[in-house]
């Protein structure tokens, strides 16, 4: 049975804690993805991700969405090996 009074995964983690679970998830084509959905440009969108500027929350809620149901790069190609 689930407890109640525990939050969702993405309402416990911060914004550079979404940038970092995002990153674990990426796909190639994200980033038009993500700047069709916030209307930030493409190369704002990969800076953002390189590290060279903040997350806005929009942002963060766009990245954690579209990646939230994929597992980790790390792990698809511990399978394949």
């Amino acid at each position: 049975m689930k407890n109640t009074n525990q939050k969702s995964l993405k309402r416990r983690m911060n914004r550079t804690a979404i940038l970092s679970f995002y990153n674990a998830r990426y796909f190639n084509g994200d980033i038009a993805r993500l700047s069709e959905k916030t209307g930030y440009s493409t190369s704002h969108i990969s800076n953002v991700i390189a590290g060279r500027r903040s997350v806005s929350n929009t942002l963060a809620d766009a990245m954690y969405y579209i990646s939230c149901r994929r597992t980790k790069n790390s792990e698809v190609w511990a399978k394949q090996a």
